[in-house]
Protein backbone atom coordinates (compact mmCIF):
# COMPACT_ATOMS: atom_id res chain seq x y z
CA UNK A 1 0.00 0.00 0.00
CA UNK A 2 0.77 3.39 -0.93
CA UNK A 3 2.11 5.56 2.59
CA UNK A 4 2.37 9.29 1.77
CA UNK A 5 4.47 9.55 5.01
CA UNK A 6 7.37 7.57 3.29
CA UNK A 7 7.89 9.61 0.20
CA UNK A 8 11.30 10.71 -0.68
CA UNK A 9 12.14 14.01 -1.53
CA UNK A 10 14.27 13.91 -3.84
CA UNK A 11 12.62 11.03 -6.21
CA UNK A 12 9.87 13.50 -5.61
CA UNK A 13 11.50 16.38 -6.78
CA UNK A 14 12.94 14.83 -10.07
CA UNK A 15 9.82 13.59 -11.46
CA UNK A 16 8.55 17.23 -10.86
CA UNK A 17 11.51 18.56 -12.92
CA UNK A 18 9.92 15.72 -15.97
CA UNK A 19 6.49 16.74 -15.61
CA UNK A 20 7.49 20.85 -15.95
CA UNK A 21 9.49 19.89 -18.77
CA UNK A 22 6.90 18.50 -20.11
CA UNK A 23 4.00 20.79 -19.51
CA UNK A 24 6.34 23.48 -20.32
CA UNK A 25 6.76 21.46 -24.07
CA UNK A 26 9.92 19.53 -23.60
CA UNK A 27 12.75 22.61 -22.84
CA UNK A 28 13.16 25.23 -19.86
CA UNK A 29 15.83 27.73 -19.23
CA UNK A 30 17.06 26.89 -15.85
CA UNK A 31 15.99 30.02 -13.98
CA UNK A 32 12.41 29.12 -15.13
CA UNK A 33 12.48 26.12 -13.66
CA UNK A 34 13.74 26.37 -10.77
CA UNK A 35 11.18 29.90 -10.18
CA UNK A 36 8.41 26.89 -11.55
CA UNK A 37 9.29 24.60 -8.79
CA UNK A 38 10.37 27.10 -6.32
CA UNK A 39 14.11 25.23 -6.11
CA UNK A 40 17.39 26.73 -5.49
CA UNK A 41 19.70 26.73 -8.24
CA UNK A 42 21.70 24.11 -6.89
CA UNK A 43 19.47 21.82 -5.72
CA UNK A 44 17.87 21.66 -9.53
CA UNK A 45 21.45 21.31 -10.92
CA UNK A 46 22.38 18.31 -8.78
CA UNK A 47 18.53 16.99 -10.16
CA UNK A 48 19.40 17.68 -13.71
CA UNK A 49 22.39 16.57 -13.22
CA UNK A 50 21.81 12.73 -12.19
CA UNK A 51 18.87 13.01 -14.68
CA UNK A 52 21.12 14.15 -17.80
CA UNK A 53 23.24 11.05 -16.78
CA UNK A 54 20.61 8.88 -16.89
CA UNK A 55 19.48 9.99 -19.77
CA UNK A 56 16.03 11.50 -18.71
CA UNK A 57 17.13 14.76 -19.58
CA UNK A 58 19.38 16.91 -22.16
CA UNK A 59 21.47 19.77 -22.40
CA UNK A 60 20.39 22.40 -24.61
CA UNK A 61 21.69 25.94 -25.96
CA UNK A 62 18.69 27.75 -24.42
CA UNK A 63 18.73 25.58 -21.11
CA UNK A 64 17.09 21.76 -20.43
CA UNK A 65 14.72 19.20 -22.52
CA UNK A 66 13.83 15.88 -21.76
CA UNK A 67 15.73 12.79 -22.84
CA UNK A 68 15.12 10.34 -25.22
CA UNK A 69 15.08 7.85 -22.85
CA UNK A 70 12.24 8.39 -21.74
CA UNK A 71 10.65 7.72 -25.05
CA UNK A 72 11.49 3.63 -24.25
CA UNK A 73 10.06 4.05 -20.84
CA UNK A 74 6.68 5.31 -22.36
CA UNK A 75 6.25 3.37 -25.29
CA UNK A 76 4.67 0.23 -23.54
CA UNK A 77 1.71 2.83 -21.92
CA UNK A 78 1.06 3.98 -25.55
CA UNK A 79 -0.87 1.54 -26.77
CA UNK A 80 -2.77 1.04 -23.02
CA UNK A 81 -3.58 5.46 -23.37
CA UNK A 82 -5.00 4.75 -26.45
CA UNK A 83 -7.29 1.64 -25.89
CA UNK A 84 -9.08 3.55 -23.18
CA UNK A 85 -9.49 6.39 -25.38
CA UNK A 86 -10.63 4.04 -27.92
CA UNK A 87 -13.10 1.76 -25.35
CA UNK A 88 -14.59 4.61 -24.07
CA UNK A 89 -15.21 7.21 -26.50
CA UNK A 90 -18.32 6.12 -27.16
CA UNK A 91 -19.18 6.86 -23.52
CA UNK A 92 -17.68 10.40 -23.49
CA UNK A 93 -19.53 11.49 -26.77
CA UNK A 94 -22.57 10.50 -25.41
CA UNK A 95 -22.07 12.69 -22.29
CA UNK A 96 -20.85 15.39 -24.69
CA UNK A 97 -24.40 15.13 -26.22
CA UNK A 98 -25.99 14.83 -23.22
CA UNK A 99 -24.25 18.08 -21.68
CA UNK A 100 -23.33 19.82 -23.79
CA UNK A 101 -20.41 21.00 -21.85
CA UNK A 102 -16.60 19.70 -22.06
CA UNK A 103 -16.26 16.48 -20.91
CA UNK A 104 -13.19 14.46 -19.94
CA UNK A 105 -11.75 11.35 -19.93
CA UNK A 106 -9.59 10.63 -16.49
CA UNK A 107 -7.31 8.06 -15.36
CA UNK A 108 -5.87 6.96 -11.47
CA UNK A 109 -2.45 8.98 -11.16
CA UNK A 110 -0.86 7.86 -7.95
CA UNK A 111 -2.21 9.56 -4.14
CA UNK A 112 -2.40 13.36 -5.09
CA UNK A 113 -3.89 13.70 -8.66
CA UNK A 114 -5.34 12.00 -11.61
CA UNK A 115 -4.42 12.04 -15.32
CA UNK A 116 -6.56 13.59 -18.16
CA UNK A 117 -6.06 11.74 -21.41
CA UNK A 118 -8.82 12.76 -23.77
CA UNK A 119 -11.20 15.76 -23.46
CA UNK A 120 -14.01 16.63 -25.93
CA UNK A 121 -16.29 20.15 -26.48
CA UNK A 122 -19.75 20.09 -26.42
CA UNK A 123 -20.32 19.73 -30.13
CA UNK A 124 -18.25 16.59 -29.80
CA UNK A 125 -14.55 17.94 -31.13
CA UNK A 126 -11.43 17.31 -29.79
CA UNK A 127 -10.61 19.69 -26.77
CA UNK A 128 -7.36 20.33 -25.19
CA UNK A 129 -7.17 18.56 -22.05
CA UNK A 130 -5.15 19.68 -19.29
CA UNK A 131 -3.17 16.74 -18.75
CA UNK A 132 -1.97 16.19 -15.15
CA UNK A 133 -4.38 17.96 -13.03
CA UNK A 134 -3.30 19.76 -9.76
CA UNK A 135 -6.76 19.41 -8.48
CA UNK A 136 -6.81 17.28 -4.97
CA UNK A 137 -8.57 13.56 -5.07
CA UNK A 138 -10.51 15.14 -2.00
CA UNK A 139 -12.00 18.13 -3.57
CA UNK A 140 -12.70 16.93 -7.51
CA UNK A 141 -15.07 14.94 -8.83
CA UNK A 142 -13.26 13.18 -10.73
CA UNK A 143 -10.75 12.45 -7.86
CA UNK A 144 -13.51 11.63 -5.37
CA UNK A 145 -14.63 8.59 -8.05
CA UNK A 146 -11.00 7.32 -8.69
CA UNK A 147 -11.45 7.22 -4.25
CA UNK A 148 -14.91 5.89 -4.21
CA UNK A 149 -13.80 2.81 -6.15
CA UNK A 150 -10.45 2.41 -4.36
CA UNK A 151 -10.00 1.27 -0.71
CA UNK A 152 -6.47 0.86 -1.10
CA UNK A 153 -6.06 4.79 -1.95
CA UNK A 154 -8.63 5.76 0.57
CA UNK A 155 -6.21 3.91 3.23
CA UNK A 156 -3.23 6.08 2.12
CA UNK A 157 -4.89 9.06 1.96
CA UNK A 158 -5.98 8.25 5.49
CA UNK A 159 -2.86 7.78 7.21
CA UNK A 160 -1.50 10.93 6.03
CA UNK A 161 -5.11 12.58 7.65
CA UNK A 162 -6.41 13.53 4.24
CA UNK A 163 -9.82 11.90 4.18
CA UNK A 164 -12.07 13.88 7.04
CA UNK A 165 -15.41 11.50 8.42
CA UNK A 166 -17.56 13.80 6.15
CA UNK A 167 -15.66 12.69 2.78
CA UNK A 168 -15.57 9.35 4.25
CA UNK A 169 -19.45 9.59 4.22
CA UNK A 170 -19.63 11.17 0.75
CA UNK A 171 -17.36 8.78 -0.82
CA UNK A 172 -19.77 5.81 0.41
CA UNK A 173 -22.75 7.97 -0.92
CA UNK A 174 -20.97 8.27 -4.33
CA UNK A 175 -19.82 4.55 -4.80
CA UNK A 176 -23.51 3.96 -3.85
CA UNK A 177 -25.39 6.64 -6.03
CA UNK A 178 -22.42 6.00 -8.49
CA UNK A 179 -21.83 9.83 -9.64
CA UNK A 180 -19.82 12.45 -8.07
CA UNK A 181 -21.03 15.99 -8.10
CA UNK A 182 -18.37 19.21 -7.43
CA UNK A 183 -19.86 22.25 -6.31
CA UNK A 184 -17.22 24.87 -6.62
CA UNK A 185 -14.92 22.62 -4.95
CA UNK A 186 -11.91 22.64 -7.51
CA UNK A 187 -12.82 26.00 -8.87
CA UNK A 188 -15.01 29.28 -8.58
CA UNK A 189 -18.28 29.54 -10.68
CA UNK A 190 -16.98 25.67 -12.24
CA UNK A 191 -19.75 22.71 -11.34
CA UNK A 192 -18.75 19.47 -12.66
CA UNK A 193 -20.41 15.65 -12.78
CA UNK A 194 -18.26 12.64 -13.12
CA UNK A 195 -19.17 9.19 -13.16
CA UNK A 196 -16.60 5.63 -13.09
CA UNK A 197 -16.01 3.96 -15.82
CA UNK A 198 -15.37 0.08 -15.64
CA UNK A 199 -13.65 -2.56 -17.58
CA UNK A 200 -13.78 -6.28 -16.65
CA UNK A 201 -15.98 -5.30 -14.40
CA UNK A 202 -13.47 -3.00 -12.43
CA UNK A 203 -13.02 0.98 -12.51
CA UNK A 204 -10.38 1.77 -14.54
CA UNK A 205 -10.86 5.17 -15.82
CA UNK A 206 -13.33 7.79 -14.68
CA UNK A 207 -15.38 10.71 -17.08
CA UNK A 208 -16.41 14.05 -16.12
CA UNK A 209 -18.31 17.04 -17.71
CA UNK A 210 -17.27 20.67 -16.76
CA UNK A 211 -19.49 23.79 -16.65
CA UNK A 212 -20.06 27.35 -15.52
CA UNK A 213 -22.79 27.55 -12.48
CA UNK A 214 -25.28 29.17 -14.39
CA UNK A 215 -25.96 26.29 -16.98
CA UNK A 216 -24.21 23.47 -14.45
CA UNK A 217 -26.88 23.67 -11.72
CA UNK A 218 -27.45 21.36 -8.91
CA UNK A 219 -30.79 20.50 -10.57
CA UNK A 220 -29.57 20.50 -13.81
CA UNK A 221 -26.31 18.06 -12.99
CA UNK A 222 -28.41 15.67 -11.02
CA UNK A 223 -31.07 15.39 -14.14
CA UNK A 224 -28.36 14.43 -16.12
CA UNK A 225 -26.75 12.06 -13.60
CA UNK A 226 -30.36 10.06 -13.54
CA UNK A 227 -30.24 9.89 -17.19
CA UNK A 228 -26.84 8.66 -17.63
CA UNK A 229 -27.11 6.39 -15.51
CA UNK A 230 -29.77 4.54 -17.82
CA UNK A 231 -26.20 3.55 -19.82
CA UNK A 232 -25.26 1.22 -17.37
CA UNK A 233 -21.78 2.72 -17.49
Amino acid sequence: MVNENRSIQSVERAMKVLEALAGAGGEMRLIDLAHKLALHKSTLHGLLNTLAALGYVTRTDHGYALGLRLHKLVLPLANADQQLRTHFAPSLLALAGLTRETCYLAVPGGTRNFLCIDAINGDGTPATHPGIRRWKLTTSALGQIFLAHDCSLVRALRRSAQISPELERKLQEIAGQGYALDLEESEANLNCLAFPLRKDGRVVAAMAAAGPVERMSLSTMQDFAMRAMQWNL
